[in-house]
């Protein structure tokens, strides 16, 4: 692990979304963050495996401490013609 780039909590994560824990444990599963887990159950997402997220799912607004250099600094938050948010679309899980 390098402790030069920002590490987060599954909390911090899904408060960053504003979806459950439970919800970034599935991205986990899915293989769509990576979470590394450290000595006993901590587990943590490191800025870079965030941001690579944000990029595969462009409906995700980037927020400032991890938006790219070129990221537009309008202050526009994405969303519909008439300003609304949009959230992210999300898929059912079949049974397993």
């Amino acid at each position: 692990m390098s402790l030069d780039q920002p590490w987060y909590s599954l909390n911090e994560a899904a408060d960053r979304y504003g979806v459950t824990r439970r919800t970034v444990e599935r991205w986990a599963e899915d293989g769509r963050i990576v979470v590394t887990t450290l000595a006993g159950t901590t587990r943590r997402i490191s800025a870079a495996s965030l941001l690579a997220f944000e990029q595969a799912n462009r409906t995700v607004t980037l927020p400032s401490p991890l938006a790219p250099d070129d990221a537009d600094t309008s202050g526009s938050t994405g969303g519909d013609a008439k300003g609304k948010p949009v959230r992210p679309r999300t898929t059912p899980r079949r049974p397993r």
